[in-house]
């Protein structure tokens, strides 16, 4: 992880922003009306942290991620997908929350012995999932390895604290947080659940090519066991939608490290599967992190208000189906003009 925090003050101005919220309740009652057109009731969210996309789906021979390749073939993939501003995970983390490129803000942590910490300005995906569906904590899980301190919930009026997620902070390793990630579904089943992976970049960082993609196929693993895991389960199946995605890439001329603006750290990936998913697409409408969260609330029925990225219609059945969206056709083979594979420094 790049620990780069930026500082300044907030992005929004109080009037604008308790507009915009007004102008988001009012789309509460038509959310939830959408939602009925779908079939998912649960999202699961993985976030695989910097991985480059030459060494996942952007691979054309999938080396280090059969698992999400096989489920692209059953689901969607948008070609490009980008980091479109600060490939660090202090901001790219966020952005993929807040739906938005938020600002963060600092603050000595007195929970944490004093230990900077940061609140986003924007809300979140939690708080907007649990505030807009009236969903309990344990509705609402992040689980991921232990960071120490975690991250708190947004400084936006009328969302915060009260609507922050279940936090599941334990282990090391990937493969720890993954058995700490079945224990949580086999207890709570939570209908939103953020599965967040750290070690791809980690080993990254260490300048290891072997240690870096065998965390990468770690990775795949877990993402593939994930959906087996749903598929097999009477909550999850046939009603589940998972997307997995990354915080940022890594330099194209150095897998070592990242934080610029090369294509390499700017694109990453978007695989989406489930019931409302179009199989076997590759969208090539260009797209970015924050347009995730804005997809996941169409898709469950609550408002993204505060949020500045959109919807994927594109990637969504019933809108194919509908052709309301001038986008949803954007359709090529799965294989057709593939980026070409980087090979071991």
């Amino acid at each position: 992880m790049n620990p780069q925090i930026p500082h300044g003050r907030p992005f929004f101005h109080p009037i604008s922003l308790t507009v915009t919220l007004l102008i988001g309740v009012i789309a509460v009652g038509l959310m939830s009306a959408v939602a009925g057109a779908y079939e998912s009731e649960h999202v699961m969210l993985v976030i695989v942290d910097g991985l480059r996309y030459t060494e996942g789906l952007g691979d054309s021979n999938r080396t280090h991620v059969p698992k999400m390749h096989s489920l692209s073939e059953r689901g969607a993939v948008v070609e490009p997908f980008m980091n479109d501003r600060h490939t660090n995970t202090m901001r790219g983390i966020p952005a993929i929350w807040c739906g938005g490129w938020t600002e963060v803000i600092t603050f000595k942590d007195r929970h944490c012995g004093g230990c900077e910490n940061i609140h986003t300005e924007m809300p979140t995906i939690f708080e907007y999932y649990r505030k807009g569906l009236d969903r309990g904590q344990d509705d609402c899980i992040y689980v991921l390895g232990d960071v120490g301190c975690p991250w708190k919930a947004s400084l936006t009026p009328e969302y915060g604290t009260d609507f922050w997620p279940l936090y599941h902070s334990v282990g090391m390793t990937d493969m720890d947080v993954w058995e700490q990630a079945t224990d949580i579904l086999d207890t709570f089943h939570p209908s939103f659940f953020l599965l967040y992976l750290s070690r791809v970049d980690h080993f990254g960082h260490s300048g290891s090519w072997s240690y870096y993609t065998r965390s990468i196929e770690l990775a795949d693993s877990i993402v593939g066991m994930l959906w087996d895991y749903v598929e097999a389960d009477s909550v999850y199946a046939g009603k589940t939608t998972m997307f997995v995605t990354n915080d940022h890439g890594r330099h194209t001329d150095d897998f070592s490290g990242h934080d610029c603006d090369c294509e390499g750290c700017r694109t990453v990936q978007l695989l989406a599967v489930g019931p409302d998913i179009r199989q076997g697409l590759v969208s090539n409408i260009p797209r970015t992190i924050c347009d995730i969260t804005p997809t996941i609330g169409e898709l469950m029925g609550f408002s993204t208000e505060v949020a500045t990225g959109s919807v994927m219609h594109e990637l969504l059945i019933q809108d194919a189906a509908e052709d309301t969206h001038p986008d949803s056709g954007a359709v090529t083979p799965p294989d057709a003009a593939a980026p070409p594979t980087y090979t071991e420094p």
